[in-house]
């Protein structure tokens, strides 16, 4: 007797076939929907698997929970040094960039010293022209930097009040990750943008940078003096009245830094001196002191000319008259 095989009624095996073909397309048709990875710290890593099927021939879609992440913070950074430099006394600056290489926003310490000389580093400064040299306009910095993107540059200033620089002075510049910083693969978690971690990169999220101090060129210097003779009656004569107008043409000359350049003046005897006749470079000065840089006190006139670095020229005029 031939045995025979018992199928199932036809609507059983007609769910069966739809099963089995749900199964089928399902591992066959599975497709990943979601985003790159993201490298900005905090950015949403989101996937939601999809599987496309035929079902009792319409088409079907159906989607898995999604699964989500947020990208660590990485703490990177670079120094680097930006232009020449020479030591040449107080308020000497030192120009570098800090470069933020991680991916999140970060604030950064900063620190310096010195070896082989004496004298202080009397802080930092942000570089706001970029032009390498302590200017009333660059900003200090107070303990951290401020807030940088990732991949932002902030140029910077260290400032020094050296003593007489010896062969073999170094400064070292340090920085360093405000979040933390260590071995690479350090994690400091919850710490880093959006409470994601923050794991320290290949910089260990720290860089020195050294220089090699060398002294500044001292500048030269000269004053010309000139005077020119205005009689009552409009002649050059040397008499009771006149007045002599004084020309002091002061030059610098090298590419050093000459520091804290005053000009003073007394008065010569038998002479008054004129009110309000000072003048810089043509520009009226006033008597007293009162924020301008001229005075005319005690018997003299004085004109500050600052800080003055590379070639300069400047002129300073006054008027007395004969008693």
């Amino acid at each position: 007797m031939t045995s025979r095989l018992a199928f199932p009624p036809y609507a059983t095996l007609a769910r069966w076939c739809r099963h089995a073909v749900r199964l089928a397309l399902a591992c066959a048709s599975l497709a990943i929907a979601g985003t790159a990875m993201a490298q900005r710290a905090g950015s949403e890593v989101r996937n939601v698997a999809n599987a496309d099927l035929m079902v009792d021939g319409a088409p079907e879609r159906i989607a898995s929970n999604p699964a989500t992440l947020r990208i660590a913070e990485r703490l990177d950074l670079r120094l680097a040094a930006t232009g020449s430099f020479a030591v040449d006394g107080p308020g000497s600056a030192i120009p570098f960039l800090l470069t933020n290489s991680g991916n999140g926003d970060e604030r950064f310490v900063l620190a310096a010293t010195l070896d082989g000389i004496s004298g202080q580093v009397r802080g930092f400064a942000i570089d706001t022209n970029a032009n390498g040299v302590l200017d009333p306009a660059d900003t200090p910095i107070a303990g951290l930097t401020p807030l940088l993107a990732p991949q932002q540059s902030l140029t910077l200033l260290a400032i020094l009040d050296p003593g007489p620089v010896e062969a073999g002075a170094t400064l070292a510049l340090f920085a360093r990750a405000a979040t933390g910083s260590g071995a690479p693969g350090t994690r400091y978690p919850g710490r880093g943008d959006q409470g994601t971690d923050a794991i320290v990169g290949a910089s260990g999220a720290e860089s020195t940078l050294r220089f090699a101090l060398t002294a500044g060129a001292v500048p030269s210097a000269s004053l010309e003096k000139s005077q020119t003779v205005v009689a009552p009656n409009g002649s050059d004569m040397v008499v009771r009245g006149a007045v002599i107008t004084y020309a002091i043409v002061a030059r610098f000359e090298g590419d050093g830094t000459a520091r804290a350049i005053t000009v003073a003046d007394p008065i010569p005897p038998g002479t008054s001196y004129v009110a309000g006749s000072l003048s810089l470079d043509d520009i009226a000065l006033t008597d007293a002191g009162d924020g301008d840089p001229g005075t005319f006190a005690d018997g003299q006139i004085v004109v500050a000319l600052g800080d003055l670095t590379g070639a300069a020229t400047h002129t300073i005029r006054f008027k007395v008259k004969i008693l």
